[in-house]
Parts: C-alpha cells; structure tokens; sequence
C-alpha cells in the first residue's frame, strides 16, 4: 500500500465533502482519494474476518463517531492550526494498523499480546488495531491536552453500545474493549505501549506523514516546520522489509520532509515495543533529475505572525 499526498499546487476544493460536519473546513481534493484507498485497503484486510468488518462498517456510518472525529479536526486544524486529526487520518491510520499488522503476522517474528498473552485469534486482533485506529483521536473533541484521555472516555461507551451485537461472551467483549482503550492511551508515546497492538497503532499514527494531511494547516495560514515538512512528504509505503520486517519508506520531494521523518514517524517507532522490527527508509526523489520542489519564496514576520509569499 503506497499512499500519496494531493498535487502541491492545488487548491482546497470549493464543495465540502458530503462525508460529515466539516466545521468550514475544506479538504484537498485528492485527499479524497487518500481516503478511498485506505477504505479498500481495510476492507481487503478484513475480508477474512466478519466481527471486525462489521464493526468497521457500523463505526463508518455511526453518526457519535463521525461528529466525534469532525470535532476533533474542528479544535486541531481551525482552533491549533495542526495537521488533519478527523475521519481521514483515522482511516489512512487504520488502513497503516491493518497493514503492519498483516507483515507482522506473515513474518511470524513477533507474538502478538492479544493471542498469545490473552488466548484471542487473528480476528480479535485485527478488530482491536482497526478500532484502535479509528478511534485514537476523537479525544480531540474535548482539547488536544491529555486528548488520549478523553480518547479512552469518549470510546469506552462507543465500543459498549457498538460490540454488544458483535461479541454475545461478555468476558471476550470486555477483554477486546480493554485492548482497545489501552491501544488508544498509548497512542500518543510509544513509550506507554505495553502491548505489540498499541504498538502498531502508535506506528500507524506516526506513518500518516503524507503531504495531503499538512495541507489543511498550510491552506488555513500556518506556515512552519510542522507544515511545511508535511507538504514535502510525496508518499509512505509499508511493505515486508528486507532486514527488519517491517520498511517504511518516504518518498520527499524537498529535504523538510525528513523533520517529519525523524520528528513525528522516528520518534514514535523508536520509543516504540517494534522499535526494533521496523527500518525506515527516506529517498528524495527524483533529485538526479530536479532540483527540490519549493513550497515557498518569501516569508515575513510582521504583527506577531508569519506569513509566505
């Protein structure tokens, strides 16, 4: 799977996406497309697990969910100026948590908590990372401070009402909910990931680099490293690797990229339980044949702001 941020050139799209509350906020057109992807690349990865496709497909059109994940991008994009936290992110991040989890399980090198430690088969974990990933960001809804908090808050009662038709065994449900509230309270720092599971949605999160995401922030006015980064961020692949199991390479068209390499996708996987599963490979790319791509020409301080020209 090889997601790709939209054209660097291209303004936000005048029609809202009919997909939710947007809260004023208007989507790169190709980021749409991102979107698309990530949906097939969950349902291809589902396909073989009728609990967790059904919960997958319950949380897409559940109306708590979606305004939960509206309001998050509301507070973290229009009110903090950061990249995209709402329905999105969270597909493109379950669709990175299916992914690693698919190589983990081919590469057979890693024990997964939720089977070996608790007795759970391959669908409880695939139900528990794609969960986990949709859900990590709905704490934004309350404030981004100790948002993984209000993550686990928000979830709690969600997975209660959704899973009671899913899991009929009360004690399964129960252990499958605590999977998932851990995983979503570890999202934020790999360190706080006791389970391979939290792990992989701690490494799906930081995976979700791609130029697309930055571009609502940069369109919005903000205009630094964290943007500017984002927006030289061609595409992320994670595939089977040759001497980790797990290669995530980036492809960047200008070397800010590699701050959101090392800042936002390095940090997570090196604090990370796959910390050492996973190598991460970084090409500016075509650099024999252009010079880097510039995001921009002039920027000015003035009034207590940046601004680019």
């Amino acid at each position: 799977m090889v997601l790709r941020g939209d054209g660097l050139g291209e303004t936000m799209t005048e029609k809202m996406l009919e997909d939710g509350l947007l809260y004023g906020l208007r989507m790169p057109g190709s980021y749409k497309s991102l979107e698309e992807e990530s949906i097939r690349t969950i349902e291809d990865g589902l396909k073989r697990f009728p609990k967790a496709m059904e919960l997958f497909r319950v949380l897409q059109s559940d109306a708590e969910t979606n305004t939960l994940l509206n309001l998050a991008n509301f507070l973290a994009v229009r009110k903090l100026g950061y990249n995209d936290h709402g329905p999105i992110h969270a597909k493109i991040c379950a669709a990175n948590g299916i992914r690693i989890l698919q190589v983990l399980l081919e590469a057979g090198d890693v024990k997964l908590d939720s089977i070996d430690g608790l007795g759970m088969s391959e669908e409880d974990a695939h139900l528990i990372v794609m969960a986990a990933c949709l859900l990590h960001d709905i704490g934004n809804a309350v404030h981004r401070d100790l948002h993984e908090i209000f993550s686990v808050m928000y979830a709690n009662a969600l997975l209660n009402r959704l899973l009671a038709d899913i899991y009929s065994d009360e004690s399964r449900r129960t252990e499958v909910i605590s999977q998932i509230l851990h995983a979503l309270y570890a999202h934020d720092k790999g360190e706080n990931a006791l389970t391979m599971e939290a792990a992989i949605v701690v490494v799906a999160d930081g995976a979700d680099i791609t130029k697309g995401r930055g571009r609502l922030s940069f369109d919005l006015g903000k205009h630094d490293i964290h943007s500017i980064s984002a927006l030289s961020i061609e595409s992320v692949d994670i595939r089977k690797g040759e001497t980790k199991p797990i290669e995530i390479h980036v492809t960047m068209s200008s070397s800010a990229g590699i701050y959101q390499v090392q800042e936002t996708l390095g940090k997570k996987v090196m604090t990370s339980p796959l910390k050492d599963h996973v190598e991460i490979v970084a090409d500016l790319v075509p650099s024999e044949k252009r010079a880097e791509r510039r995001i921009l020409d002039r920027m000015v301080f003035s009034d207590g702001k940046y601004t680019s020209t």
